[in-house]
């Protein structure tokens, strides 16, 4: 039983069978993920990060550039003596990306180039009936893509986030109570409208991707992802997403991370004006979610949490007896060590996660294919 997703993109590197062309293959691959994920790597700066000889790198990068994925960008300014050091980057134009955020209170799709550059960008109706909703986020992709001048050949593919559960293999959403969707296959319907790679993720995968690659939790191999966001007239919507190992534990049944009220205390489905009646009423909500968040902390032995929330109640002074509290509540041990992070991105960040990660599986896709 597969309890884990498939690794990240350019992280997938294990492998039980062992030969010069596999060696090659993951080291062009982890290169590539370097110089994707990082801005303004050089030659010299990958050769002290992997360890690699410099001749190993300098091959490496000569076949990047030749298969067109990989280019040398601005002189890097410095004053160490020697040869002079140049960015390297992604060409921009290499390739295009989608990125499609499902939501209950409206949807949005995003395109961003192969530098992770958002280029355009759309907001859709809530509501859209399960059974015209493949054909009509193609054509809306179609159309934000050609209004935007971009080729079609270089499109690479869509990254989708759901809220729910869903079969990230099979690209089934299993169940989304905010989207009404049931056993609803999304992915194979969409990759057929679109005639290109679709990969299906849970919201809170989508947003731990982009703290991971440009947010709060970057050189962090695991952490807890905890979403939690409100809005008039809805209950909270909350989940969060495990990474271990820059790999998204999914359990047996691909729902793990799915927090609900009847497994936790807090009062998510307490009104916005009952939540926030008293300064003495949010602090007892947040109270009592420190609580859950200990036990879980505590359960799991995670040393960081990232907290995504856009309650402007959450004042940084309430944020920071947040994580006291929780750092306090954790099993006392001599070596702990633990972080809580804020988000900086919010719910933006799921939408620019599922973009990211269909740009960053497409180029390893492609250097695969090339390879």
């Amino acid at each position: 039983m597969e309890f884990f997703e498939d690794a990240w993109p350019f992280t997938n590197l294990e492998n039980t069978m062992f030969s010069q062309k596999i060696a090659a293959g993951k080291n062009r691959l982890r290169i590539l993920g370097l110089i994707a994920r990082r801005r303004g790597i050089s030659q010299r700066q990958l050769v002290l990060t992997t360890g690699h000889q410099p001749s190993t790198i300098s091959n490496i990068v000569r076949t990047l550039k030749e298969q067109g994925v990989v280019r040398e960008g601005a002189t890097i300014e410095t004053e160490r003596m020697g040869p002079k050091e140049t960015e390297l980057e992604v060409p921009p134009d290499c390739l295009w990306c989608a990125g499609v955020g499902l939501d209950g209170l409206g949807h949005r799709i995003i395109l961003v180039n192969a530098s992770g550059h958002t280029i355009a960008q759309e907001q859709l109706p809530p509501g859209l009936p399960s059974d015209t909703l493949p054909d009509f986020l193609a054509g809306r992709i179609h159309a934000c893509a050609a209004s935007a001048g971009l080729a079609p050949d270089r499109f690479g593919g869509v990254g989708v986030s759901v809220p729910g559960v869903v079969d990230t293999q099979s690209g089934m959403v299993l169940i989304s109570r905010s989207l009404d969707l049931h056993d609803f296959p999304l992915g194979p319907l969409l990759r057929k409208a679109l005639d290109r790679p679709v990969w299906i993720e849970r919201n809170v995968a989508c947003g731990a991707y982009a703290e991971y690659d440009i947010g709060v939790a970057r050189q962090r191999d695991s952490f807890i992802y905890f979403f939690l966001r409100f809005a008039a007239g809805q209950r909270a919507q909350v989940g969060l997403s495990l990474v271990i190992g820059e790999k998204v534990f999914q359990g047996s049944n691909s729902a793990a991370g799915e927090v609900d009220s009847n497994l936790a205390s807090v009062p998510y489905t307490t009104s916005l004006a009952a939540l926030h009646a008293t300064s003495a009423d949010t602090d007892a909500f947040y109270d009592t979610l420190a609580k859950n968040l200990i036990g879980i902390v505590n359960l799991l032995d995670i040393s960081c949490v990232v907290f995504s929330c856009n309650d402007e109640h959450l004042t940084l002074e309430r944020f920071q007896r947040l994580g006291d509290t929780i750092a306090s509540g954790l099993i006392p041990l001599a070596r702990r060590r633990f972080e809580f992070l804020r988000s900086s991105m919010g719910a933006e960040g799921i939408l620019l996660g599922a973009a990211r990660l269909a740009l960053h599986r497409s180029l390893a896709a492609r250097l695969a294919s090339i390879a």
